[in-house]
């Protein structure tokens, strides 16, 4: 093997985790434990996540409508995601939590070559479970079911979806006021709200 495929083969996949998600039984309880016991905060909360109800995703290959409400905070530079699935809709999400757990569900990713890094966890044993189709883009948000040696699911997003990534860390880093809740209805009232764009 040459110097420069061994650089390639030890590159990373996918860059650094910027995201954690944790999926919760109980939102308020989460974010009250990570403000008041932990001392992070604030949090963007979203009562009715991305909508009521939400646009449908993909579980599995069968459609589906999975209803949340979430939360978003900061630890430095890293994206504290908490999911509550308010539904019964199967998710992920509920499959964790019928297994007993609560808590890192996933590890997010933000990449710069999306089909690459989808073709390099799928080549690596990683299978695609949840797929999650944004409005008027072409490439999804995609979990990926880990090898057991890895547990945690893989998140990852296309690059276009670091502008919302980037908007969260900005509201968040600007918010002066005592409360430990910056509170919308849903995400897509903060994207209009942020103008966010795609572009």
């Amino acid at each position: 093997m040459s110097e420069s495929d061994a650089q390639e083969k030890l590159k990373p996949v996918l860059g650094p985790a910027t995201q954690l998600g944790f999926v919760v039984r109980n939102l308020d309880a989460a974010v009250n434990h990570w403000t008041g016991v932990l001392g992070f905060g604030p949090f963007l909360h979203f009562d009715k996540g991305t909508g009521r109800p939400p646009a449908p995703s993909l579980y599995r290959g069968e459609e589906v409508v999975v209803e949340t409400r979430l939360a978003f905070g900061y630890v430095g530079d890293v994206q504290v995601e908490l999911i509550e699935q308010v539904n019964d809709a199967p998710s992920p999400y509920r499959d964790f939590l019928a297994a007993g757990r609560e808590g890192l569900q996933h590890l997010g990713y933000w990449v710069p070559d999306f089909q690459e890094a989808c073709r390099r966890v799928e080549a690596g044993g990683y299978e695609p479970e949840f797929v999650i189709p944004i409005v008027g883009q072409p490439d999804p948000i995609i979990y990926y079911r880990s090898p057991d040696l890895i547990g945690l699911m893989l998140e990852i997003s296309p690059p276009r979806w670091q502008h919302m990534r980037q908007a969260v860390f900005e509201k968040i880093k600007a918010h002066s006021g005592s409360q430990q809740l910056i509170k919308f209805d849903t995400y897509g009232d903060f994207v209009v709200s942020a103008n966010v764009t795609f572009s």
